[in-house]
């Protein structure tokens, strides 16, 4: 972003060619309102955000309103763009108050802004696009945990005794050093180790019927329902 904006400064003109410039009480009230800030209280922020006070960092192409509100003669606001050399305005170093620009800004472009004596840190861009904004997908869903294990004493367990159909996460706590835990149904067949001490975490998936669970070598006679 840097290195783009310095290119851009560097080479826009300092005209605003074809960009229509007005004071305040003349912007037109059907264009939408972009509102700018630099140097509040003469502090290094620069920002540019709609009329609800959102960030502006995408939006639809259009003739917008910029109302700027420049608050320091140490900063000013330049907004210019390498790809459209008709948008390109800003206020004077001098200049301390409210002045409103008209531009219209088109499809597929990036428009940066920046003060120009501190463009390095004070900056900021912003596309223009008429594709609709395509939502992250969902976050996949954990599912829920069951918890197993093998007591030190070596007796295997289940904290539930029936469970609906679907997908879970069997976490195993194995205390004993002489058992395992061995789980075995349709579709599933896990067990620890014999000297394995620990806890681990299966996913599985249960389908309805009745699960089987114990430690080897003994017949897995405790069972699990899924109903």
């Amino acid at each position: 972003m840097t290195r783009r904006l310095s290119l851009l400064l560097a080479a826009v003109s300092l005209a605003a060619a074809g960009t229509l410039v007005l004071g305040h009480e003349g912007a037109r009230a059907d264009n939408p309102t972009l509102i700018a800030t630099v140097g509040t209280n003469d502090g290094f922020d620069i920002g540019l955000a709609d009329s609800n006070g959102v960030p502006v960092t995408r939006i639809p192409p259009g003739t917008y309103d910029f109302v700027v509100r420049d608050r320091s003669t140490a900063h000013n606001f330049h907004l210019a763009s390498n790809e459209d050399p008709t948008v390109d305005f800003r206020t004077e170093l001098d200049f301390v108050g409210e002045m409103t620009f008209t531009a219209t800004l088109k499809d597929d472009t990036r428009y940066a802004y920046a003060c120009e004596p501190h463009w390095q840190t004070m900056n900021g861009e912003f596309f223009i696009t008429s594709r609709p904004v395509t939502p992250p997908p969902p976050k996949p869903v954990a599912p829920p945990t069951v918890r197993a294990g093998v007591t030190a004493n070596g007796k295997a367990f289940v904290a539930a005794r029936s469970v609906r159909a679907g997908r879970y996460r069997l976490v195993v706590r194995d205390r004993s050093s002489r058992a395992n835990f061995h789980f075995v149904g349709r579709g599933v067949n896990r067990r620890t180790g014999m000297r394995f001490r620990g806890t681990t975490a299966w996913t599985v998936r249960l389908t309805r019927g009745m699960y089987r669970f114990g430690s080897d070598p003994a017949p897995l006679a405790s069972r699990l329902r899924v109903r």
